[in-house]
């Protein structure tokens, strides 16, 4: 796990894995709310939406805590997913994502310009820990938790040159084949208000 001094509105985390690079800043001051980044699979999504087929995007989050002998506890996943596809009629590119479980309905974005429309596909904006934690309060404030974040990406019935090596998903009759998918990724997120230092990873 990445050991990291924060700073308001900077990078919080970079990780690397295979072909994907997770990027979590702080929103604010307050050092409550994060925002990711999933970098690596701009290429892939260009791909995609220049063969005209959809985007599909998922975005896995879940805060965790280390226990000591025995395994780390952690909230429920949140899940949030991303689609982008290529919308005729306006000649834009629409971006819907849909946080799952916040009572909110799905939100769609257009986008003229398809460099525009994938950097708002690889965000997740303004997530709070409260929401990650799903409200648990120990969780929040013990001084061992932890960010895990994973993604999941999809060519909406697309197959390209690495389709050898891709696993297939049978989603109502449409097979989805998976680009890429970047395992479980961690990111300490607690902080020292008063030194403005990140404490060490304990046992």
């Amino acid at each position: 796990m990445r050991s990291l001094v924060p700073r308001t509105c900077v990078l919080l985390g970079l990780f690397a894995l295979g072909s994907t690079f997770f990027q979590v800043h702080w929103v604010d001051s307050s050092m409550t709310a994060v925002t990711i980044r999933a970098t690596g699979v701009e290429e892939e999504i260009s791909e995609c939406l220049e063969a005209g087929r959809e985007v599909k995007l998922r975005f896995e989050m879940r805060l965790c805590r280390k226990r000591k002998s025995w395994f780390d506890a952690c909230a429920e996943d949140r899940t949030m997913h991303h689609s982008v596809f290529f919308d005729s009629i306006t000649e834009s590119y629409k971006v819907v994502t849909d946080r799952l479980g916040d009572d909110v309905d799905p939100v769609a974005v257009e986008f003229p310009s398809r460099s525009d429309a994938i950097v708002a596909a690889i965000t997740a904006e303004n997530l709070p820990l409260s929401f990650l934690a799903r409200d648990e309060r120990e969780l929040l404030r013990h001084d061992r938790a932890y960010l895990q974040a994973r993604t999941v990406f999809a060519c909406k019935g697309g197959v390209n040159r690495t389709v050898a090596h891709l696993s297939q998903i049978l989603t109502f009759g449409i097979v989805n084949v998976v680009e890429s998918d970047s395992g479980w990724m961690d990111f300490s997120v607690h902080t020292d208000r008063d030194s403005g230092q990140r404490a060490t990873e304990g046992d």
